[in-house]
């Protein structure tokens, strides 16, 4: 597209020729021959510093906050109002409105976001029909996937993955939608034909300040969406439900969207959907009651978006959830062992919950825990205090420390633990090495035992004073029992 047919309305030419765009990004380190260079001021540096960078990889236009002078003849252009709003203005008219021709599926709340949008992409090619997914784990177009970055791309990689979408002839998108995208701009613009509340828990308050700022920056999304839809047994969902008129899913209370006749079994789950399109019985082999929830969601946010439920129901029995979510970790030993991406205080107590059920009894129920660097001080209390409520055994270690000292964040989670509990050389071990953490709490476990290992989930790199090691929960698992599993990360 010519530079003046994209920006018309958005930006301003200041200066050069009216030269071809192929794509466009914001990361200087992305871009190649023919591509626009948006020159955004971030929380940590200027785009404005990589402007060279960026013309030394060949891209052919620069639009900036301000003016700039560069090196050599290209063509310039200044935003026109917020840098980020225009970035996705431009993004979307670039790669052709993609959002207008899928049935765009937006998944928003604090769990549950990864594995419902998984569950939407495996419900509909199970059927037979094309689904896009852009989430924490994977961005993926038709049989195309590629490890992600974060959970919400930025809007010019979220319109560029959605334009592959199309390219492959899918016919849906699954969306990952975090509350910072909903601040940042990264989804603006984009129309979701359905979207989709889980739940709210205490999480990312460094940024948000309050829960209920965080709660209404997760609500921004309904005003792109023709229908929302919220989960009922959450008090927020609940809420939200008393002021507007949205559909609901639920499984305790009356929804639009209802599981019934619930049976959670250790190796997978049955319930009855109950809705105005019919009832169906469905078996799943998702293990855990908030799987429940993520599937229930997942076929109530295909049916909402049109999709024929006697199409997708016979399609659950093959689904598999998103990696690194109560994922189990099978070398042949005698005790169970789940690699699971809590990392909030509700995802830890409905963790330790859905563990509990599968547990023999006799046996111990083990979990290893940390909290992350550089994230919400607040809530490390909360996490020890959902872990020691729940846990027989615990194994206190480091998450992903970032910059900040592994042992502080370990005394900072400490005053969650009971005093006795901590006394108890049996039941309560701290040490900030994960791999060792590991390997010891392996060693301890009995036949029978099952052992959660929370937080860390499908991430395949541990950051440490920040530096990304090479590192997986189910890799470390593995390598201690001495067996691995051909084909797993």
């Amino acid at each position: 597209m010519k530079l003046d047919a994209l920006i018309q309305g958005i930006a301003e030419r200041c200066s050069g020729p009216n030269v071809e765009v192929v794509d466009l990004t914001s990361d200087s380190r992305e871009v190649q021959p023919g591509w626009a260079f948006l020159a955004l001021k971030g929380e940590h540096s200027d785009g404005a510093d990589f402007i060279l960078q960026a013309l030394a990889q060949g891209a052919s236009a620069v639009i900036s906050t301000s003016g700039v002078t560069t090196p050599e003849p290209v063509a310039t252009c200044i935003f026109v109002g917020d840098p980020r709003l225009t970035m996705a203005d431009l993004a979307r008219q670039l790669h052709g409105a993609p959002d207008a021709q899928l049935a765009l599926i937006g998944v928003t709340g604090t769990n549950g976001k990864t594995t419902t949008t998984t569950l939407i992409r495996q419900l509909l090619r199970g059927a037979g029909l094309g689904c896009g997914l852009i989430g924490t784990v994977l961005n993926a177009a038709g049989d195309t996937e590629e490890e992600a970055v974060r959970t919400t791309p930025e809007s010019t990689t979220f319109y560029r993955w959605l334009h592959r979408s199309l390219e492959a002839r899918d016919v849906a998108s699954a969306v990952e939608v975090s509350s910072h995208a909903l601040c940042l701009g990264r989804v603006h613009g984009a129309h979701f034909k359905v979207g989709v509340f889980t739940n709210l828990t205490q999480d990312h308050l460094d940024y948000h300040g309050t829960l209920e700022a965080y709660f209404q920056a997760k609500t921004r999304l309904i005003a792109q969406c023709d229908r929302f839809l919220v989960n009922a047994d959450d008090p927020w969902g609940r809420g939200l439900l008393e002021r507007e008129g949205h559909v609901s899913f639920a499984v305790d209370r009356p929804a639009c969207y209802r599981a019934h006749d619930l049976e959670l079994g250790p190796t997978g789950t049955r319930f009855t959907l109950h809705s105005a399109k019919g009832s169906w019985e469905v078996q799943s082999p998702l293990l855990g009651r908030f799987n429940v929830y993520n599937l229930l969601a997942a076929l109530a946010a295909c049916a909402e978006a049109g999709f024929d439920l006697y199409r997708l129901v016979p399609a659950v029995p093959q689904v598999t959830g998103a990696p690194g979510r109560l994922e189990r970790v099978d070398c042949g030993q005698s005790f169970g062992v789940m690699v699971d991406y809590a990392h909030t205080p509700d995802a830890l107590e409905k963790l330790l919950a859905e563990g509990r059920r599968l547990l023999p009894p006799g046996s111990r129920l083990h979990v290893l825990f940390g909290c992350g660097g550089d994230r919400d001080r607040l809530k490390r209390p909360l996490m020890a205090a959902a872990v020691a409520a729940g846990a027989d055994v615990l194994w206190h270690t480091s998450d992903n420390p970032r910059t900040e000292d592994p042992e502080r964040i370990l005394d900072d989670a400490a005053p969650g633990l009971p005093e006795a509990l901590r006394a108890d050389a049996t039941r309560y071990h701290r040490h900030a090495d994960r791999r060792a953490m590991v390997q010891a709490a392996l060693a301890d476990c009995r036949p029978g035992d099952l052992l959660l290992l929370a937080g860390k989930g499908h991430e395949p790199y541990q950051e440490i004073h920040g530096v990304k090691y090479p590192y997986s929960d189910r890799a470390a698992v593995e390598t201690a029992l001495g067996h691995p599993v051909q084909g797993k990360a």
